[in-house]
């Protein structure tokens, strides 16, 4: 069946008359699926039959991209049906300070993951978006940006041994280096 905008030549026409909303979903959907696509051909990779000693190492990998790849198939099927207004803008007028207040102190502290690695970058990227986005109490700010990252540095670095990028700072601070 052919979207709303889609003609008989094709689902290209059908994107190109699309609104630039419309537009912006299908592209993205379309992107979904490949990258899901991706996962599954790379979890394939792996075992994903049970062993004697449990599932396989590319067993979760597997089925969770399974899973990705469907709920992206649904989005595209969803995207392609909807039909938009044409002057639709693809980004409101108004939500680029919300976007801008999330996304820019992302990208800082991915630049500056060498210097603050994961969990002091995440830290501060958690106090941020809770004290400025969130409106949380100080209190609630300080309990939840330093307890989530000491958790999530307990379960990497203690339980499943996997060392993650603690940055200079951080590595100055616990080793001395």
């Amino acid at each position: 069946m052919l979207g709303p905008r889609a003609t008989a030549r094709g689902p290209s026409a059908g994107l190109l008359a699309a609104s630039p909303m419309q537009r912006g979903e299908l592209l993205m959907a379309l992107g979904l699926v490949a990258g899901a696509l991706l996962l599954v051909r790379e979890a394939l990779r792996l075992p994903i039959a049970w062993t004697s000693a449990g599932p396989g190492p590319g067993f979760f990998p597997f089925w969770l991209a399974v899973g990705v790849t469907i709920v992206a198939a649904v989005i595209l099927v969803r995207a392609w049906r909807a039909g938009r207004r044409r002057d639709e803008p693809f980004v409101p007028p108004g939500a680029w300070k919300p976007l801008a207040i999330v996304f820019f102190p992302m990208v800082a502290v991915v630049a500056l993951i060498h210097y603050l690695g994961i969990y002091l970058g995440g830290a501060l990227y958690l106090a941020g978006y809770m004290r400025l986005v969130g409106r949380h109490r100080w209190a609630q700010v300080a309990v939840v940006s330093v307890a989530l990252p000491l958790v999530l540095f307990l379960i990497f670095e203690r339980w499943f041994l996997m060392p993650m990028p603690k940055g200079l700072a951080l590595e100055w601070f616990l080793y001395g280096r």
